[in-house]
């Protein structure tokens, strides 16, 4: 790492337009290196001048590993202060950071560790992974942040290894973030140090103060975790590192008012439920950024309202660094949609026709992004990189590049735009950019399998629901159970459907296509979900409310008291919403033990009732 003399508000432009992220993070650690840069979920600190040391550390082994400039390093690290130091690390070391989230199935680890072609691997402390093949130098970290490399792998340090890589440039990769896949193959998105340092420096709507605190919420594979970490350490404020996991309403509050947060992102799921059950928490936030999905007008205003909370609808793929678009909401504002907002500064948004000609104000058309946040492209994958990044005919000079985003919108008399609808079966979900070939690739890869379809369902709350469909090839037995089974063993959880159902033909369309528009949702009945236990009636009282609150929340006629929650079509944004309202009705219930007892027998077995409760 080298030093460099500017921040975020006092760069000269030719300095502001070299300036990449760990050298704005080491100006800070120079400027205050006794000031807290992190703070772990028990509580523990870590300055900058900590931070700028471990990470130059890591920099170091991981050079005289032969990692140099525009490699990739996978890091399985989970979210904690080492995490972040890794980053740090493999920046200084002119690298691109892979984050890949140990919860991922281990199929899906090896894929991302193989396409990216690591060049390392930063891992916790432990037996080499599986997913890693030999040869692959591998560099474990312990919880207290100290770095060690393999002595198999890794050489001793060389001195000159750092005079050797020279400087780091903007338009060198900082990390590389996987997507879903339409065609059943995920793709690396690769993002550069000067599109992360436009998003986190150049915008004043987003432009965190020194000393200001970020919470870092997200999940690191998640292009959110980005801003979170960034937006606080290039600017010299602190990453606040919030629990994950099973999260339930009054928890998050808790942590809300413990940590009081200057920034916050929530998904547009949790932050729907927070809206409905639990407004007052956001009070000790200053500001609350949401997106994700789409927004409910109501939802917003509500947050809006409430004291001292600055509230910022959120746009942006991936593909264009976190965020590209914001929009300010205010508590009187009449929406029938919450309007993705205006550019952020140094980006363009432009509305066009099939023929990339700009539709006129008011009209619907697909959503390009151009400008500073667009990514470099995908990974190894030149001629979808080709489809999707395409030259910017309105760019100055017609030097720059936009994205074709593959939305719908429309841009209002106001001049902020409004998100239509996807021209294609793309889909977000708990914040997660889906794709549904992607699912179904892996199922009509077993040869159990004749056919199978993805569909996606509204749900009662407001979101959506992921269903898969199958038929069998020949006598071969296919179960919901099975299904479910070779899917989480090659997708992230957000990717598995809910509930699965087996088919004895699937319908078509009249040139053969499966026609998704006639599969209904199978939640209206109980009994259409299948491979279910005998249904057992609630016995108590607790049961029975509890049986009433899940059958409100999943859509379902009923539900018996040996059912699974999540086999019943459950997911993480649903098990809030339910222990909110079983807490609503005196039930007491954490999220750990919703998630540990999945049935209502096994839950009322252990939960604890307050003063208004029966059992």
């Amino acid at each position: 790492m080298t030093t460099t003399n500017v921040t975020a508000s006092e760069a000269h432009p030719t300095e502001r337009e070299a300036a990449v992220l760990h050298e704005l993070v080491e100006y800070q650690a120079l400027r205050e290196p006794n000031a807290t840069a992190v703070v772990s979920i028990e509580g523990d600190t870590l300055t900058y001048g900590d931070l700028l040391s471990r990470a130059r550390d890591l920099t170091t082994r991981l050079r005289a590993a032969g990692v140099g400039h525009e490699d990739r390093v996978a890091v399985t690290v989970p979210r904690s202060p080492t995490a972040i130091v890794a980053f740090l690390g493999v920046l200084g070391a002119g690298a691109a950071y892979v984050p890949i989230d140990p919860d991922f199935p281990l199929e899906r680890q090896r894929f991302m560790v193989r396409d990216c072609r690591a060049a390392a691997v930063v891992a916790p402390r432990g037996p080499k992974p599986d997913f890693v093949d030999d040869g692959v130098p591998m560099l474990f970290v312990d919880t207290d942040s100290d770095i060690d490399s393999d002595a198999g792998d890794c050489p001793d340090a060389d001195p000159l290894a750092e005079l050797a890589a020279g400087p780091v440039r903007p338009d060198q990769a900082a990390y590389v973030i996987y997507t879903s896949g339409s065609t059943g193959v995920p793709k690396g998105v690769v993002v550069e140090h000067a599109a992360v340092v436009a998003l986190v420096l150049d915008d004043e709507r987003i432009a965190v103060r020194q000393g200001q605190s970020v919470a870092q919420y997200a999940p690191l594979a998640f292009d959110a975790s980005t801003f979170e970490i960034w937006a606080a350490l290039c600017r010299g404020g602190r990453v606040e590192i919030l629990r994950g996991g099973p999260v339930a309403v009054e928890d998050l509050s808790a942590e809300l008012a413990k940590r009081r947060p200057d920034w916050l992102f929530l998904t547009t799921g949790l932050f729907h439920v927070l809206a409905d059950h639990a407004p007052h928490a956001l009070e000790p936030v200053g500001t609350l950024i949401t997106g994700g999905d789409v927004l409910s007008p109501q939802h917003v205003q509500t947050a809006a309202a409430v004291p001292g909370l600055r509230v910022l609808a959120a746009y942006g793929p991936t593909e264009t660094t976190t965020f590209a678009s914001l929009h300010a909401a205010t508590s009187d504002a009449t929406w029938d949609r919450v309007p993705i907002g205006t550019p952020l500064r140094g980006r363009t948004m432009y509305v066009l026709d099939e023929d990339l000609r700009e539709v006129a104000r008011g009209e619907t058309g697909e959503l390009f992004v151009g400008g500073a946040g667009v990514a470099r492209g995908y990974l190894h994958r030149s001629a979808l990189t080709a489809e999707r990044f395409l030259p910017d005919p309105f760019a100055p000079g017609r030097a720059g590049r936009m994205y074709r985003t593959g939305d719908l919108a429309r841009c209002r008399e106001d001049g902020a735009f409004e998100f239509c609808g996807r021209s294609d079966r793309q889909v977000k979900i708990r914040g997660y950019r889906i794709e549904p070939g992607e699912i179904e690739a892996v199922l009509n890869a077993r040869p159990e399998v004749a056919e199978a379809v993805v569909a996606v369902f509204g749900t009662a709350v407001g979101g959506k629901r992921l269903v898969g469909y199958a038929v069998p090839a020949g006598d071969a037995r296919v179960t919901a159970s099975t299904m479910r089974t070779w899917l989480r063993e090659r997708l992230p959880a957000h990717m598995v459907p809910g509930t699965c159902l087996v088919l004895d033909r699937m319908p078509h369309d009249p040139n053969g296509k499966p026609d998704r528009n006639a599969l209904t949702p199978p939640w209206s009945s109980r009994d259409r979900l299948g491979e279910l236990p005998e249904y057992l009636a609630p016995h108590s009282e607790t049961e029975t409310l509890m049986a009433d609150v899940w059958a409100e929340v999943l859509g379902l006629d009923r539900v018996g008291v040996d059912d699974n929650f999540y086999e019943l079509g459950g997911d993480s944004i649903l098990s809030v919403d339910t222990i909110q309202r079983l807490r609503l009705l005196g039930i007491e219930c954490s999220a750990g033990a919703f998630f540990r007892h999945q049935t209502i027998a096994e839950l009322a077995a252990v939960t604890g009732v307050g003063r208004n409760g029966a059992r």
